[in-house]
């Protein structure tokens, strides 16, 4: 892993600060990277607006999009081996589902987060009302 990655305090969470850090990470080239925000939606985040602002990611993001990316990879396969479940734009239903499937990995990958920060505020607030028990 790169030199660079910042573990936050309290938090498993590893940010990898630039395309470079990225890259490194995913055993890729940069440009190869940026290619997959652009053609696979890749979870990178920018700082400000713009094509060059600076870009982050998380070590958590990038493993649930490269679990995320293969089970959409082997459905357009299914879809193309199986000549009854076709529509008349295949392409076009492949790129919607793959569509559905990212935005309901993502919403599933967020409801995750909240509930594990919810579960630590949780925690510290029992830990609180015991401590006051006391």
């Amino acid at each position: 892993m790169c030199a660079n990655m910042r573990q936050s305090a309290g938090q498993a969470q590893v940010f990898l600060n630039s395309w470079k850090e990225i890259a490194a990470y995913l055993g890729r080239g940069v440009r190869t990277v940026q290619r997959w925000e652009r053609e696979l939606r890749l979870p990178v985040h920018r700082i400000g607006k713009g094509k060059r602002s600076p870009v982050y990611s998380t070590v958590a993001e990038l493993k649930f999009w490269i679990s995320t990316v293969e089970v959409a990879r082997e459905h357009r396969l299914q879809v193309a081996f199986h000549p009854g479940t076709r529509s008349r734009e295949p392409l076009e239903d492949s790129r919607r589902l793959l569509t559905s499937v990212r935005d309901l990995a993502q919403a599933i990958a967020e409801t995750s987060i909240r509930q594990r920060q919810q579960t630590e505020i949780l925690q510290a607030r029992v830990l609180q009302m015991r401590s006051r028990m006391k």
